[in-house]
C-alpha cells in the first residue's frame, strides 16, 4: 500500500462516520449470525423500515441543531402532536392537502417558538424545549381525551397509502427519508448557509465576527427541526394508519444519541446527515436485536449506556481538541 493510500485511509477511519459504519456492519452481521432466518424475515425487515425512516427524518433537524451547537428535547411530543393535528383534520372531514399542511405547521410553530426561547430571548435550551415537549405532549392529550387506546383511526385511505404503500420494496416514507438525507447531506457540504452551521456551532463569536447572523441561523435550524419532526410524525402516522398519545415518546433521546454515534457533538460544529442516519441505523439494529434475542428485559439498561458511552467520548474528544488547540 503506498504512502498515500495509507494516509488516505488513516484519515478516514479517523472520521466517526467511518467508525459509525463499521458498528453498522458489525452489528448487521451479528443479527445475521446469530437470527439469520428471523432478522431477513420480510415482516422484521419491514419494521425495521419503519422504525429507521422517521427517526432519520427527525435526526437531521437534531443533526443540524447540533451542527449548531443546540439540540432539541421536543422532538418526540412534536412528532406525536402533528399526526394528531393531521389525523383530527381529516376525520373533521378537511382535504387531505390541508390537513398536512396543518399537520407541519404545527411543527413548524413549535420550532419557531423554540427558536425565539433559545435564540432571542437566550433560555437554556434544556429548559426550554423541556417545557414546549410538556406543552406538545399535553396538546396530545387534551384532543385525545376522548378517544380509545387506539387513537384516532378513521384516516383517507389516500393518506394511508402515503406511509404504508411500497415501490421497489420499500415503504413510501423510506424513499422520502433517502431523498431528505441526499438533500440534506449536499446542503450541509456544498452550500453556504449548510457551512455556516458549521462556523456556528464550532465558534459562535468568531461566525459573529465574520458577518454571520448568528440568531437568524438558529432561529432557522429550530424552526427546521421542528418542521422534519412534523413531517416525521405525519409519515408514521400514515405507515401505522392512526393518531395516538403515545407516538412519539422517548424518541428525542434515541435521536440524539444516534446522532452522537454518527458524528455529531454536544459542544457543536460537527456531523452530517449521512451520519445522522447512519446512527439511527445502528440504534434500530440494537433494538432489533433486543426483540430477536428475547432479552427486552436489558434495553433500557443498555440504551443508558450507550447513552453514557458516546457522551463521555463526545466529552473526551472535544477537551483533547480545545487542549491542542490551547483553549484548556
Amino acid at each position: 500500500m503506498s504512502t498515500d493510500a495509507k494516509t488516505t485511509w488513516t484519515e478516514l477511519l479517523k472520521k466517526r462516520e467511518t467508525v459509525a459504519l463499521f458498528l453498522v456492519l458489525g452489528m448487521a452481521l451479528a443479527l445475521l449470525v446469530r437470527s439469520g432466518n428471523f432478522f431477513l424475515d420480510p415482516s422484521n425487515l419491514d419494521s425495521l423500515q419503519a422504525g429507521i425512516a422517521p427517526k432519520a427524518i427527525i435526526a437531521i433537524g437534531m443533526m443540524v441543531l447540533l451542527i449548531s451547537g443546540m439540540f432539541d428535547l421536543s422532538v418526540g411530543s412534536v412528532m406525536g402532536f402533528s399526526g394528531v393535528v393531521t389525523a383530527i383534520c381529516m376525520t373533521k372531514g378537511v382535504p387531505m392537502p390541508i390537513a398536512i399542511l396543518a399537520g407541519l405547521g404545527t411543527g413548524l410553530v413549535f420550532g419557531l417558538v423554540n427558536g425565539l426561547l433559545i435564540a432571542i430571548a437566550r433560555v437554556n435550551p434544556l429548559i426550554a424545549t423541556i417545557g414546549t415537549m410538556y406543552i406538545a405532549r399535553g396538546l396530545s392529550e387534551v384532543l385525545l381525551v376522548r378517544e380509545t387506546r387506539e387513537g384516532l383511526t378513521e384516516l383517507d385511505p389516500t393518506f394511508i397509502w402515503l406511509g404504508a404503500g411500497k415501490f421497489l420494496g420499500l415503504y413510501h416514507m423510506f424513499w422520502v427519508m433517502i431523498i431528505l438525507i441526499v438533500l440534506a447531506q449536499l446542503f450541509l457540504r456544498k452550500a453556504y448557509p449548510g457551512r455556516q452551521l458549521y462556523y456556528v456551532g464550532g465558534n459562535r463569536e468568531a461566525a459573529g465576527l465574520l458577518g454571520m447572523n448568528v440568531t437568524r441561523i438558529r432561529l432557522l435550524a429550530y424552526c427546521f427541526s421542528g418542521f422534519m419532526a412534523a413531517l416525521a410524525g405525519i409519515l408514521d402516522t400514515t405507515r401505522s394508519e392512526m393518531a395516538n398519545r403515545y407516538m412519539g415518546q422517548g424518541v428525542e433521546m434515541k435521536v440524539i444519541v444516534a446522532c452522537l454515534i454518527g458524528g455529531g457533538s454536544i459542544a457543536g460544529g460537527k456531523g452530517s446527515a449521512v451520519g445522522a442516519l447512519l446512527g439511527v441505523t445502528f440504534m434500530s439494529l440494537l433494538n432489533n436485536s433486543f426483540t430477536l434475542w428475547e432479552v427486552g428485559k436489558w434495553q433500557n439498561a443498555v440504551l443508558g449506556m450507550v447513552l453514557v458511552s458516546v457522551v463521555v467520548s463526545d466529552g473526551y474528544l472535544t477537551l483533547r481538541k480545545q487542549r491542542a488547540l490551547g483553549k484548556a
